[in-house]
């Protein structure tokens, strides 16, 4: 109910895109060269002082040791997965290491516009690579129906995979996985144990220590209970809340884990949330809501956008403890000092203790996949839609944008939409997302891509 929910809220201003005159300069199609920048000695070596005038050695000025040039950065490279089906890169994250997690979805053309083609099947496939692009392991595994891929990564190398399997469950080594699902694999990409996470899960997160967070919902007889749970590396429970309050029509959306052991929560909430004695939201309405708890699960701030309808698809967080949150709005969105004056994708900031920093209008040309979000670890804030990155320094100052062109395009006929981007720590980004091919014909063709490209 809420997949077709979000899928009809995109449908009502997607024909708006085309109005806002979103220019397409950007990087060229190509490959882009790394640059490599040598800083110079910050001084020049210390002269001696007079003999009368020498300082005891003790307490000699030291000599500054010559600057190191950095070092220089991994040639942009991509991948193309893909066969008769349509293939989509769903989820991507990367290691303290600088490798890769990919994950992306195999689908049987079942549109009314093409017919089926032999050989097409339904998988999911997890796959691992080195900071260059090299391909360590790759496990595909039969599927029928999944949603809401993501990945996750641990500081020991270990992985996370979450989604939801309805109609039929899925087998990752460990038995069947019915419903939202949470599996933790080895850094082979073994599976080393999985977890049910209510009806649905829509968020996964985790961190250096292991833990994983997730968000999902659970259904009673009643009502649709959204849930967050943080598990430790083991498979046991830290902790878990439900929101027994929210009204029935809520989506529980992405989630982030800090570096101080917070963890970020946000999602659209019909009707008053109540949470450790503080209101969310608006009577009778939609409201957007980003709630931080602390790492023992208390609230320690949260912030609502009351009566703005919509759909938060990423959350991150900064360096310095700030919470970055994008997504799509289908009413005006005011923020601090900021306001949108009219419906679209948004990001926008809060600090370290909630208050509203900045709000911006990235750039976007297809909306068919909602806006992700990733910070680098200078601060630099990037999102990603359709074909568009967008960067904006810490303080919300625009940093400039780059535009996905297709790649190895022979059917003459090829579109690039993004769905998710994550920072490497060096300086780049590995996008993931999906390229189709000779889209004016009635036989185009779907290919999952995983790149990683210079801002």
């Amino acid at each position: 109910m809420g997949h077709e929910r979000r899928v009809g809220l995109r449908g009502v201003w997607v024909a708006a895109l085309m109005g806002w005159g979103l220019g397409c300069g950007g990087a060229q199609e190509g490959p882009v060269e790394a640059r490599v920048e040598e800083n110079p000695a910050t001084s020049a070596p210390v002269q001696p002082a007079p003999p009368e005038q020498a300082l005891p050695p003790q307490e000699a000025l030291p000599v500054p040791p010559p600057a190191i040039p950095e070092a220089p950065a991994t040639p942009p490279w991509s991948q193309r997965q893909g066969g008769p089906q349509d293939d989509t890169g769903t989820s991507v994250a990367v290691d303290a290491s600088g490798e890769v997690v990919w994950a992306w979805v195999s689908t049987p053309r079942e549109d009314k516009d093409r017919e089926p083609v032999e050989g097409q099947r339904r998988a999911i496939t997890l796959s691992r690579s080195t900071a260059d692009g090299r391909t360590v392991w790759s496990h595909e595994f039969p599927r029928n129906h999944v949603s809401e891929l993501r990945v996750g990564v641990a500081g020991d190398g270990t992985s996370y995979l979450s989604g939801n399997a309805f109609l039929y469950a899925v087998d990752f080594g460990l038995g069947a996985a019915d419903d939202g699902f949470l599996v933790h694999f080895s850094e082979k990409g073994t599976p080393l144990w999985q977890r049910r996470v209510g009806q649905k899960v829509h968020g996964l997160a985790s961190d250096a220590t292991g833990d994983a967070l997730v968000s999902g919902e659970d259904w009673t007889a009643q009502t649709h209970v959204p849930l967050l749970a943080r598990y430790a590396a083991d498979g046991s429970i830290r902790w878990a809340r439900r929101f027994e309050e929210a009204g029935e029509g809520s989506e529980p959306g992405p989630v982030a884990l800090a570096p101080s052991g917070s963890a970020v929560f946000a999602g659209t909430f019909f009707d008053v949330l109540e949470v450790d004695g503080h209101a969310f939201g608006t009577k009778n309405a939609r409201s957007l809501v980003i709630l931080q708890f602390n790492p023992a699960g208390g609230l320690s701030w949260g912030q609502d956008l009351p009566g703005v309808d919509g759909h938060i698809s990423g959350v991150a967080v900064m360096p310095d403890g700030s919470v970055v949150v994008t997504g799509e709005a289908l009413d005006p969105v005011s923020w601090g000092d900021t306001k949108l004056p009219s419906a679209g994708p948004f990001v926008l900031t809060a600090d370290a203790q909630g208050q509203p920093r900045w709000l911006r209008r990235p750039a976007c040309d297809d909306m068919s996949s909602p806006p992700s979000v990733a910070v680098e670890p200078g601060g630099t804030v990037v999102t990603a839609c359709g074909s568009r990155l967008s960067l904006y320094g810490a303080d919300g100052a625009p940093r400039g944008e780059r535009t996905l062109q297709p790649e190895n395009c022979t059917e003459g006929a090829c579109t690039v939409t993004s769905t998710a981007v994550a920072p490497t720590g060096g300086g780049e980004l590995v996008v993931t997302g999906s390229q189709r091919h000779g889209v004016t014909t009635d036989g185009w063709n779907q290919d999952a891509f995983l790149r990683l490209v210079t801002p």
